[in-house]
C-alpha cells in the first residue's frame, strides 16, 4: 500500500519524478526505525497518507529529510508531522524536496524554497561521448579499491558542497555493481582523487526508456578540479551503463552549483528533464 501511495505522488500528484525500484527501496528502508520515525493515515482499507523521516549528523547539525505522500489535505498534514517530529528529535535542518510549483502546502509547515534541484537525462543508445583519459591519471573501480578508501575520498571530495553529510564506505557502494563504481587515481602514487557511481534501475510509471542508468556522486578533490576528470568518469560510466543494459541515463544536480557541474553534463549530452526544489527550515 505504501508503494501505491508513492506511485500516486508521481502519476497523479506530480510532486515526485520516480518511485524507487525494489532494490533501492530495500536499501533505503533496511535500517529505518518504523515505530518512531514514521506515520501513516488509514482511511479504511487503504492509505491516505504516509511520512518517513530520515536524519543524519552533518557539519551544520542534524539534517532531517522528510518523505511525505498523501491524498488531498493529508499531504500537508504529513509534512507538518514530519517537520514537528524532526524538530522535536533535535534536527537543526529539515528538508523536503518536491517538484517545482508544488510547494504551496510546505509553507504552512514553516518551510521555504532554498535550492533548485534538477534531473538531467540523456539517451545511451547512440552518440555517447568519448571517454577521454586525463594525462597523469588512470581509472579504477570498486573491484580493485578497498571499501575504506571510498569513505575517505567521498567525504573529502564533497566536504565543501552544500549541506554535505559524511558517509561510511560500505554505504557508498553497498548494493552497487563494482564495475560501475569508478575512481580516477593518480598514475604516480595511486592516490584516488575523483569518483563517479553508476547503477541500473527500473522505475514504475516512468516515461523514460527502461532500465535507467543512474549516475551519482560525481566529484573531484579540490586540488584536482578543472582538469576534465569528472567528464572522463561520467563518459566512461555511460559506456559501462549501456553495456549493463541501460537505455537512458539520468543524474541529479544542484541547480545553483558553484562548481557549475550542470555545464559539464550539458557538454556530455544531458538536458534538464525534471525540475524540483529543496524546501528547508532551520532551527538554532
Amino acid at each position: 500500500m505504501l508503494v501505491d501511495l508513492w506511485r500516486r505522488e508521481v502519476r497523479e500528484e506530480g510532486r515526485q519524478d520516480f518511485v524507487p525500484d525494489e532494490g533501492r527501496m530495500r536499501r533505503l528502508l533496511a535500517r529505518f526505525d518504523w515505530d518512531t520515525k514514521s506515520r501513516v493515515v488509514d482511511d479504511g482499507g487503504s492509505l491516505a497518507g504516509s511520512v518517513l523521516v530520515m536524519s543524519r549528523p552533518s557539519p551544520d547539525g542534524v539534517l532531517a529529510n522528510v518523505y511525505a505522500a498523501g491524498r488531498g489535505d493529508t499531504y500537508g498534514e504529513m509534512v507538518r508531522w514530519g517537520v514537528r517530529f524532526s524538530r522535536a528529535a533535535g534536527a537543526s535542518i529539515v528538508q523536503v524536496t518536491v517538484a517545482k510549483g508544488h510547494g504551496e502546502e510546505l509553507e504552512g509547515a514553516g518551510l521555504k524554497p532554498v535550492r533548485p534541484w534538477w534531473r538531467m537525462d540523456r539517451s545511451v543508445e547512440a552518440g555517447l561521448p568519448d571517454a577521454v583519459a586525463v594525462p597523469g591519471y588512470r581509472l579504477a573501480d570498486a573491484g580493485t579499491i578497498p571499501t575504506s578508501i571510498w569513505a575517505d575520498l567521498f567525504n573529502r571530495t564533497f566536504a565543501d558542497h552544500w549541506r554535505f553529510v559524511p558517509r561510511a564506505g560500505e554505504e557508498i557502494i553497498a548494493g552497487k555493481t563494482r564495475e560501475l563504481c569508478l575512481l580516477a587515481v593518480t598514475s604516480t602514487g595511486n592516490s584516488p582523487v575523483a569518483v563517479t557511481l553508476g547503477e541500473v534501475e527500473r522505475y514504475a510509471d516512468d516515461p523514460r526508456p527502461q532500465p535507467v542508468g543512474l549516475v551519482s556522486s560525481v566529484g573531484t578533490l579540490p586540488a584536482h578540479r578543472r582538469r576534465g576528470l569528472a567528464a572522463w568518469l561520467v563518459a566512461e560510466v555511460l559506456h559501462r551503463l549501456r553495456g549493463a543494459g541501460a537505455r537512458c541515463a539520468s543524474l541529479y544536480v544542484d541547480g545553483i552549483s558553484p562548481m557549475h557541474a550542470y555545464d559539464v553534463y550539458r557538454r556530455l549530452g544531458f538536458e534538464v528533464a525534471f525540475e524540483a526544489e529543496v524546501w528547508e527550515a532551520t532551527y538554532p
